[in-house]
């Protein structure tokens, strides 16, 4: 068999995927087979979309709010592409549109007022313009119904914080206030990495989508194989309950229970800092919100064939559209199966993934969306290594360390969960979201770390684990939006819920187990100590609740403002010492912001967020029960988007400090009075220049120790977090160069030197990982450049660490895994 694993886990992994593969090739062909009947049916139903868009009363229930988001709930309601030649401005307010109007009459109600006009460029789609900026005639009805205008270039599409973006520069976020908010107005650092620079990166992973965004640091691809483990700003964020969301909401119950897909994401967007005000239990570094792929009134079909460095394989598609004649039924099935090897010998890194969505839309005020997940992870554990076995190179990179009869890495996650909105007359807004998670997780590894290498030999101790996890999590809010006096109010009130199970077994080799790393000869299946159970069963309730304004006046000043209040309730038994532990906390968090629009497009900010994470345990000092983490943040920065471009420049400056810390003495008895501060700067750019896009981020994080049980730990580095990293990115299309069809891309990684604080020897001086450069490239061609006929048909060759720069991680000097070497993939894509 593959890699050499002749066991019967194995074959049944093989007929598993087999099986998943079978599943979604004939998903797809049927997929394939209606898409094909979708074609045919369009031709048939143009002429009535025609006479439709012209002439057909539909039923409007549009409040006064921003342009920018009434268009949006009007293409909802008629299935018309509604772009904006120049942009929207955020200032633009729409009196709104409610009653029966034709698709042309209610148009041209919503921008009464608003200084803006439109064309019909088809029978669905209209392009925004500026009266007197060539606005023209708003068209004139042909003979078979369809509007007749001229063709206007589309240079961007009316933007959804929960829905795609064109390129690479995100305009709009809900992460950072739960509301559709445009970013330059948003008093908070936010990155959003959208799915056209994951899909052109090539990432495999959350963290592999993150390696170009300020403040984010991670573990090396040999880690998020399995999770997504992330810091921001010095604080791990993947705690847990901590900072990983979807859809803006609590996604796991455990970092172990498998990390995100980000094929079957829209955008990630990256919220830095104290962010408890909106979503409860943080460590203060932030979120990670991964914002799913929903369903679509245009038709998209999608499918991907890859190969790659050690015999990757992959088929990946994705389907959306409406399932029904007039729109108010969507689908989307997005999916993958992928069967790989790995630069580790005898590692597996086969996923299977499918994600089906259903949008029910009944009219433009109501929409519920149900979203569900499968994802299926076979692979190997990367056990951590030495600090000295890695630095000198001792042990190969590629040197399988455990065991192939007893190592595995297999889990699988399910989802299932839906997000209900309606809008009452008056403008008032209804949003309510819930989700179940599940996961089961066989993780059984040899543990390396715990010696280290003697001659030859490596000493390895077997560790096995069978993790439970769920999490139940809901969130309900009205938003109301009015005017008073000169300002206008955008009032969220909410509360949310989070019910986390998670029920781990551990257990330990009866004693160490030889490698010799130069002439490796596996044992088999360890002794395993079944009497001692390691582990424990958690489980938690957060119920929170939250009030923010959004205050804009003299359409230059926005006034951020937030406070929540919250309930915690926890439980954990620990089988080995037979206790059980409870504990409640209650905590009271805010935010506040201030940003200046300048009509240039340049806008300061300056804000103040709070952040709180309860603990389970006793302080061995006092006796009690932990307190809960407390983090406070202070953030100046400024951003840069002229109107009508393609570009947001950011800078922030911080200050982030958490107490109430937990550290170990040197026998492990925890006591409360940690606290640890981190200062930095941040710089980010985002940006399209007609062929050219752009993203460069710079971060200087100084982020240190203040106060612990262990002396000599006091003003150092946090671990893994590196004082200075640099990253940019660059594609073109060659088209204007006399190469129609091809688009070349690179992109360059510096991540400094970090420290290890539990490395100090004798004389108080310190071990340091050594910093590191690296190098991606990219280059595709459009086979339409040949011939029209084969329009949606791409190859796209990625390459991830160009020079093969052999470079590792380290979370503390026992925790070291080696980096990703060159890894090359070619991807076969066609669209439809």
């Amino acid at each position: 068999m593959r890699r050499g694993a002749n066991s019967t886990a194995g074959i049944r992994t093989s007929i598993r995927l087999r099986a998943g593969v079978a599943t979604f090739l004939t998903l797809t062909a049927v997929l394939a087979g209606n898409s094909v009947a979708t074609a045919q049916d369009t031709a048939k139903t143009e002429t009535q979309a025609r006479v439709t868009a012209a002439s057909e009363p539909l039923r409007f229930s549009i409040s006064a709010q921003p342009l920018a988001k009434a268009i949006v709930l009007f293409s909802r309601t008629t299935g018309i592409n509604i772009v904006s030649d120049g942009g929207i401005p955020a200032s633009i307010q729409s009196p709104g549109l409610s009653g029966s109007y034709t698709a042309q009459e209610g148009l041209s109600k919503l921008l009464s007022g608003t200084g803006m006009s439109y064309r019909f460029t088809g029978a669905r789609s209209v392009t925004l313009v500026r009266m007197g900026s060539d606005a023209g005639t708003t068209g004139s009805v042909g003979a078979d119904g369809s509007i007749v205008l001229d063709t206007v270039t589309i240079e961007g599409r009316i933007e959804s914080a929960w829905g795609p973006v064109d390129g690479y520069v995100a305009k709009q976020n809900a992460s950072a206030t739960k509301t559709d908010t445009p970013i330059i107005e948003t008093p908070q650092s936010i990155s959003v990495v959208t799915a056209d620079q994951i899909s052109d990166q090539k990432a495999t992973s959350i963290a592999d989508a993150l390696t170009y965004t300020p403040g984010v640091s991670m573990q090396s691809p040999a880690f998020s194989r399995m999770a997504d483990d992330v810091m921001m700003r010095g604080f791990n964020v993947a705690t847990g309950n901590g900072g990983m969301l979807r859809d803006g909401m609590k996604y796991q119950s455990n970092v172990y229970d498998g990390g995100q897909e980000p094929y079957g994401l829209e955008r990630v967007e990256v919220l830095r800092g104290a962010s408890s005000m909106l979503y409860g239990q943080l460590t203060p570094g932030g979120i990670v919100n991964g914002i799913s792929k929903r369903p679509t009134q245009t038709p998209l079909r999608e499918v991907n064939v890859e190969y790659g460095s050690y015999d990757r394989k992959q088929v990946s598609g994705d389907f959306s559209g409406p399932v029904n004649e007039d729109g108010t039924l969507l689908y989307r099935l997005t999916g993958l199966i992928r069967d790989a090897d790995n630069w580790v010998d005898q590692t597996p890194d086969d996923k299977v993934y499918i994600a089906p969505a259903l949008t029910w839309q009944p009219d433009a005020a109501t929409s519920l969306t149900v979203l569900a997940s499968y994802q299926h992870v076979n692979t190997r554990f990367a056990t951590p290594l030495s600090f000295q076995d890695v630095s000198t190179g001792r042990i190969p990179r590629d040197l399988f360390l455990g065991e192939p009869d007893f190592d595995r890495y297999k889990g699988d996650t399910y989802t299932i969960g839906y997000d209900f909105g309606h809008e009452f007359d008056g403008g008032l807004k209804l949003r309510h979201s819930a989700r179940y998670f599940a996961s089961d997780v066989n993780w059984d590894y040899m543990l390396a770390n715990l010696a280290p290498v003697m001659g030859s030999d490596l000493y390895r101790l077997a560790s096995l684990r069978h993790e439970k996890a769920y999490g139940v999590t809901s969130d309900t809010s009205l938003e109301k939006t009015f005017e008073l006096g000169n300002s206008e109010h955008t009032i969220l009130a909410g509360f949310d819920y989070y019910r986390r199970g998670y029920d781990s077994h551990r257990f330990r080799g009866t004693g160490f187990v030889p490698l010799d790393i130069d002439n490796p000869i596996y044992s088999g299946y360890p002794d395993i100590d079944y009497g001692t159970d390691r582990g424990s069963d958690n489980v938690s309730d957060q119920v929170g609740f939250y009030l923010q304004d959004q205050i804009k006046f003299d359409d230059k000043w926005v006034l951020l403002l937030g406070g929540r209040y919250d309930w915690s309730d926890s439980t954990s038994t620990s089988y080995q010492r037979g206790t059980t532990t409870e504990q409640k906390d209650d905590a009271v968090t805010g935010r506040a912001g201030l940003v200046y629009l300048f009509d240039n497009g340049i806008a300061p900010y300056v804000s103040i967020s709070q952040s709180f994470a309860p603990q389970i345990g006793i302080d061995a000092l006092s006796g009690e029960t932990l307190k809960p983490n407390e983090g406070i943040q202070y953030e100046a920065g400024i951003r840069y988007q002229p109107e009508g471009s393609n570009i947001l420049l950011s800078a922030a400056v911080y200050e982030l400090s958490q107490k109430n810390v937990v550290s170990y003495d040197a026998f492990g008895d925890p006591y409360q009075m940690g606290k640890v501060r981190s200062r930095g700067l941040e710089l980010e750019a985002r940006a399209e220049f007609g062929n050219l896009g752009i993203i460069g981020a710079y971060a200087y994080t100084d982020a240190k120790i203040l106060n612990s049980a262990n002396d000599w730990e006091i003003g150092q580095q946090v671990d893994m977090v590196p004082y200075h990293t640099f990253s940019l990115w660059a594609d073109y299309r060659m088209d204007d160069l006399g190469l129609e069809g091809v688009k070349l891309g690179g992109g360059v990684r510096y991540v400094g030197k970090t420290n290890m604080v539990d490395s100090i020897d004798l004389i108080g001086t310190s071990e340091h990982v050594p910093g590191y450069f690296l190098a991606d490239a990219m280059v595709s061609y459009d086979f339409a450049a040949i011939d029209k006929k084969f329009e949606g048909t791409k190859l796209t060759l990625n390459v991830r660490n160009l020079f093969d720069k052999e470079y590792f991680t380290c979370a503390g000097s026992t925790g070291c895994r080696y980096g990703e070497p060159l890894t090359a993939t070619a991807t076969l894509s066609y669209k439809w």
